[in-house]
């Protein structure tokens, strides 16, 4: 086989040449293979651009338009060479005893900066053939073998994709099939020449809203590479066409997502694994369990960059600081809630504050804010979790997590933040609004906070509805099982062991996605397992206020009234009433006003899938949802219990988005 490869020959023709030659002798067809890899890279470059084919760094030669811009068919066909506007190869071979199947195949070459990339459905492809009198108009029309047209010019995006890189053992490789033969048995003196040529689409004048052109100083770059074997080579396969944005039209008469200064609406795209900017009316469909999702980016020099993307631009996810979901404003069926069963919802405007069906329906009271009546809200896609790294402990003050300055994050793979009192969780809550250069927000109509129980119970009904993960599987949502208590994992079951291990049921796989509350990606997690979360709900102190905590010594860290009667001075003063759930009896039946608690997945639910709900009393007077990764059966979205507000090494909290619109 080496003395074989020593045969090949390289022929000159024209400015630049790619010269191939194939030969096989006698009997040795049985192992003949042949592979050459282009080294030219035939560029378009937009703007002050150059096209540009070039065999070697060194060279002066090869194909350069200089401010290439769009050109017809025509213009593009009579490209000449005195334009280095063309790149020339030839194929020899001589076949005694064999034939011989080859193709000529394109692969691209990444840009030199990323993002720049001219898109293969405004590149236009060109191969002739040459003979000594030139090229024949005949030899333009090729009629390649494999191929779907019977021209040889074609959009780069229509050419078939070539199976030669998998027959190498190469992956991941886009790679164009451009011309196939079969070179047939006998022939002595095979040879053809070609002449490849390659421009921009004529109607490639897509202008942006400053009317410039959007595919200024970007580039398309491509290789020229021959394979060749005795043995028929597998056909290339149709095109897969143009790559397509998840796009959503939504059906459900849901409110309209409401973003604020800084907010990125996105999809997930699981061809790219990657969250993508899309429109915000085109990123939801509330009737097929997509929720719609947002995103917000630390660095203000890409949030710019990204916040004046087209849809379809992809988002880093090491650039995300926070996610979050939208929850439409609705009123729920409250009559014959049947346990496990379907939560009726209907999705409903601000315009109606008393429900359409006073006898079985209730407005969820999520959507009140203060005085404010809501169109929705955003609820933290993931527990939050801090910038900075800690480590938490019971009863800590001030110190280990308990740190107001911390910053805090929503993001999947992170350890949640925890050992952090309800007053520090409040305040790290509150002062994200205010901070503009991490989040991008502009402080204007926004406020956030730390969730309530309310808000909890409006995720939950949610989930349990025609909206959301019941709907998809009549399960309830799994559990987070991750004993190092990362973010967006799920377990195997809805109430799986604690896993020691890797806990690889990351968020994006099929299994993780059982833990969010939909069922799919776009759903909310770490509300069943991961850490248990403190909420804002908390029992009076017989005035009309929460109770601060356990004691003295162990609380909240709000002013008031601890166990016993005793008191918390010099803390923190208690936010005003719309950002806390005030509880009035230690009896479920009793608890909100003498009454049920509507809503807030506490007297309702209680007991739905035989998640056990433990009421708040005296000495622990704030709620906690959800359970922690290891407890098992006693987990899950309809799990309630309690704590005495100070810091606790296995519980965390969740952050809430108001646009309040002032």
């Amino acid at each position: 086989m080496k003395e074989k490869r020593n045969k090949k020959e390289l022929l000159a023709v024209g400015l630049l040449v790619f010269s191939l030659v194939l030969i096989t002798i006698g009997a040795t067809f049985a192992f003949f293979t042949y592979s050459r890899q282009g080294t030219t890279e035939n560029k378009i470059q937009t703007g002050n651009l150059t096209f540009i084919y070039d065999e070697s760094k060194s060279s002066e030669g090869g194909v350069s338009l200089t401010n290439a811009f769009p050109m017809s068919d025509t213009d593009g066909e009579a490209l000449t060479s005195d334009q280095s506007g063309v790149f020339d190869f030839d194929v020899r071979a001589k076949t005694e005893g064999a034939a011989i199947h080859y193709e000529i195949y394109l692969t691209k070459v990444a840009p030199q900066e990323e993002g720049k990339e001219l898109p293969e459905k405004v590149v236009k492809t060109y191969l002739t053939t040459l003979d000594e009198a030139g090229e024949d108009q005949e030899e333009n029309e090729l009629n390649t073998e494999g191929l779907p047209t019977e021209t040889n010019l074609n959009l780069y995006s229509a050419l078939w994709d070539s199976k030669v890189p998998s027959i190498l053992g190469q992956t991941e490789i886009n790679a164009k099939t451009l011309y196939r033969e079969t070179i047939e048995s006998g022939q002595d003196n095979y040879q053809k020449h070609f002449r490849y040529r390659m421009w921009i689409a004529g109607n490639a004048t897509e202008v942006n809203e400053n009317g410039e052109w959007i595919y200024n100083n970007m580039s398309f770059s491509v290789k020229v590479n021959v394979y060749a074997q005795n043995e028929e080579i597998e056909e290339p396969t149709e095109p897969k066409g143009p790559h397509e944005i998840p796009s959503y039209t939504d059906t459900s008469n849901a409110s309209a997502p409401e973003l604020v200064t800084g907010m990125i609406p996105v999809v997930y795209d699981e061809e790219l694994n990657s969250w993508v900017k899309q429109d915000v009316d085109k990123s939801y469909d509330y009737a097929t369990q997509h929720w719609a999702n947002a995103v917000t980016v630390s660095s203000n020099e890409k949030r710019q960059s990204y916040m004046n993307a087209k849809a379809g631009e992809k988002i880093d996810e090491e650039d995300i600081n926070t996610m979050w979901v939208w929850i439409p404003r609705y009123e729920y069926k409250y009559t014959e809630m049947s346990q496990n069963q379907e939560i009726g919802i209907n999705f409903i405007s601000t315009d109606v504050t008393v429900s359409t069906d006073q006898d079985n329906y209730k407005v969820h009271p999520a959507f009140t804010f203060g005085e404010e009546q809501l169109e929705g809200f955003w609820y933290g896609k993931f527990e939050t979790s801090s910038k900075e790294s800690c480590s938490p402990s019971y009863g800590s003050i001030g110190n280990g997590c308990d740190i107001e300055t911390y910053t805090p994050q929503i993001k999947p793979g992170v350890t949640s933040w925890r050992g952090i009192r309800v007053s520090t969780a409040f305040m790290v809550s509150q002062n994200i609004a205010k901070n503009t250069t991490e989040y991008g927000f502009d402080g204007n109509g926004i406020d956030t906070h730390m969730s309530k129980n309310s808000e909890w119970g409006a995720v939950t009904y949610l989930s349990q509805s025609a909206y959301g993960k019941y709907h998809v599987d009549q399960q309830e949502v799994y559990i987070n099982n991750c004993s190092s208590y990362t973010t967006g994992i799920g377990g195997d079951t809805p109430y799986a062991s604690e896993n020691t291990g890797e806990c690889t049921n990351t968020y994006a796989t099929a299994a993780g996605q059982k833990a969010s509350t939909t069922g799919n990606i776009t759903g909310v997690y770490d509300m069943s397992g991961g850490s248990g979360e403190c909420v804002m709900g908390a029992l009076t102190d017989g005035s009309n206020k929460p109770r601060s905590g356990y004691s003295t010594s162990l609380n909240s860290g709000f002013n008031g009234v601890a166990n016993h009667g005793g008191s918390v001075n010099g803390q923190r003063d208690l936010p005003d009433a719309k950002y806390y759930d005030l509880y009035t009896s230690t009896t479920s039946a009793k608890a909100c006003d003498g009454g049920l608690c509507y809503g807030h997945a506490l007297s309702e639910t209680a007991g739905w899938y035989g998640n056990p709900q433990d009421f708040v009393s005296s000495s622990n007077p704030w709620f906690t949802r959800g359970g922690a990764c290891y407890t098992g059966a006693r987990t899950g979205v309809f799990v309630a219990s309690y704590l005495g507000g100070n810091a606790y090494e296995d519980v965390s909290f969740r952050l809430v988005l108001v646009n309040t619109g002032a």
